[in-house]
């Protein structure tokens, strides 16, 4: 099994088999004032092989702040079971993790890591900053 897409974004969403994102490649989020809402969803994209999907996989979502203080954790299992794929083809299976309400103290780095199978697989590192006062 191969993550290959995993980005925050401002709205993300699964319909029909097909990962839909909109305002993907988050990096920042501004916030008047703390504590606020992290405000961003996690949009994944899972690829498996025929024998992979017959499996069971487990899936955690951790965030952590810059002093590695545990912010909200996702975990579930995935098992699609029994596919009709043509010969070499594999599965994308999209996933999104809706972290728009993970609550945020301070400013400063946020690091949204994933696992599959309790093995890292990626970590997004998202800064969350005062907004800039108008001039």
């Amino acid at each position: 099994m191969d993550v290959t897409t995993a980005m925050l974004a401002d709205f993300a969403q699964v319909r029909e088999g097909l990962l839909f994102v909109a305002s993907g490649g988050v990096t920042r989020c501004y916030r008047d004032q703390l504590p606020a809402p992290l405000g961003v969803f996690l949009a994944t994209v899972l690829e498996l092989d025929r024998i992979e999907a017959e499996k069971v996989h487990e899936l955690h979502v951790v965030v952590v702040d810059e002093d590695g203080q545990q912010l909200a954790e996702i975990a579930g299992e995935i098992q699609l079971g029994e596919t009709q794929l043509m010969i070499n083809e594999n599965l994308n299976v999209p996933i999104t993790f809706d972290l728009r309400n993970v609550p945020v103290e301070r400013f400063g780095s946020v690091e949204i890591r994933l696992y599959v199978a309790r093995e890292h697989r990626r970590t997004l590192p998202i800064w969350v900053l005062q907004s800039p006062t108008p001039e």
